[in-house]
């Protein structure tokens, strides 16, 4: 009986750290080593439409035109036009799990990268978006804006792209 519990109990602490592995975010340094431009901005507009992505699968894209308040990396624009998979078209509404949803008037740190038609794509798919509230606390991470730039600056003076 007492090997069987403990069986039980090693299985459900492995279950739980491979868990909490998986749904770790890359730190703000990696994101930011690997993504072309590292923007603060607020979202002006969202069209979806049918299209494909990458791999050919066709879906609903958003295309989230924002506004951007401060430039970390990369040459400033006054606005970018980022591509996330999901979106409503009509009465039908695709929402992809590791991908946020970007709604008229909030604000995110975007870490990006160019896309191959134009626009841009989040580096690393939802990690590439941190929500910030009107305080500029993340909503979903534990990040404020000032830590976000500060790891920004460190690791573009650590010789990234």
């Amino acid at each position: 009986m007492k090997r069987t519990a403990l069986a039980l109990l090693t299985l459900c602490l492995t279950a739980a750290t491979v868990v909490a592995k998986v749904d770790a975010r890359p730190d703000v340094g990696e994101r930011a080593k690997g993504s072309a431009k590292v923007v603060l901005a607020t979202v002006t507009d969202v069209e979806a439409a049918f299209g494909e992505n990458a791999y050919g699968d066709r879906l609903i894209l958003s295309q989230v035109t924002m506004r951007v308040e401060e430039t970390m990396k990369g040459p400033h624009e006054a606005a970018v036009v980022v591509t996330l998979e999901g979106g409503t078209v009509g009465d039908l509404t695709l929402k992809v799990s590791d991908m946020p949803t970007l709604e008229k008037g909030k604000r995110a740190v975007l870490f990006l990268n160019s896309a191959p038609g134009g626009g841009y794509v989040p580096h690393g798919r939802g990690s590439g978006v941190v929500e910030v509230d009107a305080t500029d606390r993340g909503v979903e991470e534990d990040l404020t804006v000032d830590n976000i730039r500060t790891a920004v600056k460190a690791a573009q003076a650590g010789g990234d792209r």
